[in-house]
């Protein structure tokens, strides 16, 4: 299997960078396959010289540094017929090969059912142990059954990285989401910021490619291959999500169901109204 993975590198201090998480998510990329071949998109120029593993330099003079995460796309297309899958992700971001096996043990099972196949990003407390889920607004309460596989609907799809197969990949760069100038802006599902819509990739609540993003469990929790872990581990004292694994998923599941029209017609007058009539009422106070 022929693996390109993509990492986005910002450096603000020259003088004082660290390698110790970078080299650890190398590392585990590196075990995926032996065809595995790494691109580390940086703002600075680094010398440091590994086997499959190519740093390249952007020069973000006089513009946005977020924008260092779409860099990377024009080369990706560039490769579109070369790889097998291909995976972007932000340079904290723990990716194994027992995650990659389960996700390809899954994959096809979601495309083929219109699902995106998820992670759930996680921190362990220095403390105690115990793990946190960090992407999650609040408790996973929905569920459905594909092919005698339980899984359970995640509320934010989010996880700091994304993962598809060639065929998907080479749909996903044909969509209205690939370029940044392009992309469909706020709506009522989400409002993400520029690297979050890189790093989002083609699996957003405001896409129509999924119906959503799913896991697989069993027995109430997460098939053990699909927890990601955030090396930063800065979310769960000062994250607005944090929530603990083991009381994540409810024990009242009720089954999934797509949006309704009267869903749609609520998400977009709730939307219309924060965007625009509470921003005004405030301006009109003041």
């Amino acid at each position: 299997m022929k693996i390109c993975v993509h990492i986005t590198f910002f450096v603000k201090y020259e003088k004082r960078i660290d390698f110790n998480k970078l080299n650890k998510v190398i590392k585990n990329y590196l075990t995926l396959s032996k065809k595995t071949h790494i691109f580390i998109h940086t703002n600075i120029n680094i010398k440091k010289k590994l086997k499959f593993v190519n740093f390249i330099t952007h020069n973000l003079t006089n513009e946005d540094p977020h924008k260092l995460s779409w860099k990377c796309r024009t080369l990706m297309e560039k490769q579109k017929d070369q790889f097998d899958y291909y995976i972007y992700s932000e340079d904290d971001i723990l990716f194994n090969k027992r995650n990659f096996k389960a996700w390809l043990n899954y994959k096809d099972l979601c495309i083929d059912n219109k699902f995106n196949l998820g992670f759930l990003r996680t921190e362990k407390s220095k403390k105690n142990k115990i793990l946190w889920s960090i992407d999650q607004p609040k408790n996973l309460d929905e569920s459905m059954i594909i092919d005698k596989n339980v899984f359970v609907v995640l509320k934010n799809p989010y996880c700091a990285m994304w993962i598809y197969d060639n065929k998907e990949f080479n749909n996903f760069i044909k969509s209205e989401f690939w370029h940044l100038d392009d992309w469909s802006g706020d709506n009522p599902y989400t409002e993400l910021k520029t690297r979050e819509k890189s790093a989002i990739g083609w699996h957003g609540l405001n896409m129509k490619r999924y119906k959503a993003s799913i896991i697989p469990i069993k027995n109430f929790k997460i098939v053990e291959g699909f927890y990601i872990q955030h090396l930063d581990n800065k979310y769960i004292e000062h994250g607005p999500f944090s929530i603990k694994v083991q009381k994540l998923i409810k024990k009242d599941l009720k089954n999934y169901k797509d949006l309704s029209f009267i869903d749609l017609i609520f998400l977009n007058f709730r939307f219309f109204y924060k965007k625009y009539l509470r921003v005004n009422l405030k301006n009109y106070k003041k």
